[in-house]
């Protein structure tokens, strides 16, 4: 790492342990709460924010200038208070602090614990995604958590420590090492969270809105192969540090279909899922990723948007 890199991940990590100590301090409610006013104050003014605009814009045509404003405001009040709930997360594992958790067919989660079968739980960045794992331990679903590496390292290994602290859960890299992990709880009937809403270059090509997007095949090739089910799983947040954890009917591989579109029929149904979710809360999803290639179409299609607007 170059010297002025250092210290730029060494100014960067300082800075969020002050403002996480800062949160500590207020107690979680208080904590999300002023996270919120901060977010929907300070992010729609910053330069990112415009690709949430686009992102908003591409998927839903149909959406006026003010609905979308009202969209990203509410999506960086609940980003706000995210970050907020990091300096509280150990606490959504209590038993006593259960009552933030409200888990609709947690029965399934139960069945599947019992079942003695591994399987792959699915979701995306809606409210606050660290949730996911800890509802995981708390129906007993032992295993792992798939994460991508942040771009700072100090960050990275905080964020690693925190997670490990919260859940049981392995910390499972993106790429290479990563999978043989997969690999290895899947053989051992253990259960694997993802967030599959993400770009991934190297996926398969679906669609996600209608658009041309490039998808992670990951969930579906496990399923296909251990013949495991894919949980659905929707986050929403309901008030303040307050949380629903829908589980969904299993996604499973048919028998004797061809294995790769079988792969490519679970993946599009995977996204099928995270877009029907999307537009019921469409304030409550990260528009922030970089989600959708930009060939000259998309590009057209979106001046010939703003021109009508």
């Amino acid at each position: 790492m170059a010297r002025k890199g250092k210290l730029e991940h060494l100014a960067e990590y300082a800075a969020l342990r002050l403002a996480l100590g800062f949160f500590g301090i207020l107690g979680v409610d208080r904590a999300s709460a002023v996270g919120g006013w901060l977010g929907r104050t300070i992010g729609p003014r910053v330069g990112i924010t415009n690709r949430a605009r686009r992102n908003i814009a591409l998927a839903m045509p149909e959406l006026g200038k003010d609905e979308i404003e009202r969209i990203v405001t509410a999506m960086w009040d609940n980003l706000g208070r995210t970050v907020g709930e990091y300096a509280h997360l150990p606490l959504f594992a209590k038993p006593e602090e259960r009552h933030r958790l409200d888990v609709v067919h947690a029965e399934t989660l139960r069945a599947l614990a019992s079942s003695g079968n591994g399987g792959v739980f699915v979701s995306g960045h809606f409210a606050n995604w660290e949730i996911l794992p800890v509802v995981m331990q708390l129906e007993g679903l032992e295993g792992g958590e798939v994460y991508r590496h942040a771009n700072n390292p100090y960050v990275n290994d905080w964020l690693i420590r925190l997670r490990e602290k919260v859940t049981n859960a392995v910390q499972i890299p993106k790429g290479g090492p990563g999978a043989r992990v997969i690999l290895r709880l899947m053989k051992e009937n253990k259960f694997v969270a993802m967030l599959t809403d993400q770009k991934m270059n190297d996926g398969i090509e679906t669609t996600f809105f209608g658009l041309r997007a490039m998808s992670t095949a990951a969930p579906a090739g496990i399923a296909v192969r251990y013949n495991d089910p894919i949980v659905p799983a929707w986050i929403e947040r309901l008030d303040g540090a307050n949380f629903r954890i829908t589980v969904y009917n299993p996604i499973t591989a048919q028998p004797g279909a061809d294995s790769v579109a079988d792969v490519q029929r679970i993946t599009q149904e995977l996204n099928d899922f995270l877009e029907a979710r999307i537009r019921e809360r469409p304030e409550q999803w990260l528009w922030l990723h970089d989600r959708w290639s930009e060939p000259a179409w998309i590009r057209k299609r979106m001046a010939k948007a703003a021109k009508a607007d």
